[in-house]
């Protein structure tokens, strides 16, 4: 309620405030900030607001669609239950999450291609040797698709399907993928846009502030005005905030956040090198693995409501 009335108060400000409209409006699916905004016609009849959905938010819809697909479904045609070995298990449900998500944000400029690489995914787990289904993947060298690099070296009759799905697996997940890839939705994702940023310096104000205290209207102002600074300028921010203050800034305190500055963006480089992301998937899905594990020798130690 608190956040809705806060995003209200923004749109309706904004032109006295800043003289601009915000027209786009990036947030997740259930979220009522946006029916509030639109019912509140900050800009009159005439200027309507838009919702641009959040990338990430609709990746984790993919998983959560498929987990619970999981827990409710009974025997499939085949007479098996959708999940154990070779079937839909944790970790194919984290593939397939991953690789929608990647098919939005490498197509987020054309809603046809955007809707052909979702479908591309899906046909790709379904393939077999007997029926290859890889029409929609790219075609060429390049291709993320082993299946089509085989098919440039003219040696596609040596390949063979590793990870696929059974049939009646992949049947029971088909209304899934239809309806996530929608042209209506994925309409909404065209530009890639993401939460990330706001995500960021939310965090940064509850490192300031935290959540887990009370606090009152003048520290919470204080550490989000802080937090505004660190995030655009870094810790040498502070020492302006110090200066206008009339405080004196020596030359070991301009060493300090530099140093700290500095820090921070190896950090960042660190952290988004393709290698590292892999090591940290890795990582991921052995913990899963071995909480799997735990859970099929121990049974259930915890659960919401449940104890």
């Amino acid at each position: 309620m608190m956040e809705t009335v806060g995003m209200v108060r923004i749109f309706q400000r904004s032109l006295s405030h800043r003289s601009v409209r915000y027209t786009s409006y990036i947030g997740d699916g259930d979220s009522k900030t946006f029916s509030s905004i639109t019912a509140s016609n900050p800009y009159g009849e005439d200027i309507t607001v838009s919702k641009i959905e959040c990338v990430g938010h609709v990746q984790k819809r993919m998983g959560t669609r498929l987990r619970k697909l999981k827990q409710m479904s009974s025997k499939l045609s085949d007479g098996k239950s959708i999940g154990g070995k070779g079937r839909l298990t944790d970790r194919m449900i984290d593939l397939i999450t991953t690789y929608y998500g990647n098919t939005i944000r490498q197509n987020k400029t054309c809603l046809s291609d955007m809707r052909k690489a979702v479908w591309a995914v899906y046909f790709h787990i379904r393939s077999s040797d007997e029926e290859p289904l890889h029409s929609f993947c790219p075609v060429g060298p390049n291709s993320w698709c082993k299946y089509q690099n085989q098919v440039v070296e003219k040696s596609v009759e040596t390949f063979r399907h590793n990870n696929k799905l059974p049939v009646a697996v992949m049947d029971a997940i088909k209304p899934v993928f239809n309806d996530l890839s929608q042209p209506k939705l994925l309409q909404k994702f065209l530009g890639g846009k993401t939460q990330n940023n706001n995500e960021s310096i939310n965090s940064l104000i509850w490192k300031l502030c935290p959540k887990t205290l009370g606090c009152g209207r003048k520290i919470v102002d204080i550490s989000t005005n802080e937090a505004i600074v660190i995030f655009n300028d870094g810790n040498q921010g502070r020492l302006k905030i110090m200066q206008s203050l009339g405080l004196t800034v020596g030359q070991f305190a301009h060493k300090f956040v530099t140093l700290v500055d500095i820090k921070i963006i190896q950090t960042a480089e660190v952290h988004f090198n393709l290698r590292t992301k892999e090591v940290r998937h890795a990582k991921r899905m052995q913990f899963k693995t071995t909480c799997k594990k735990l859970t099929e020798k121990e049974g259930t130690s915890y659960a919401c409501g449940e104890f």
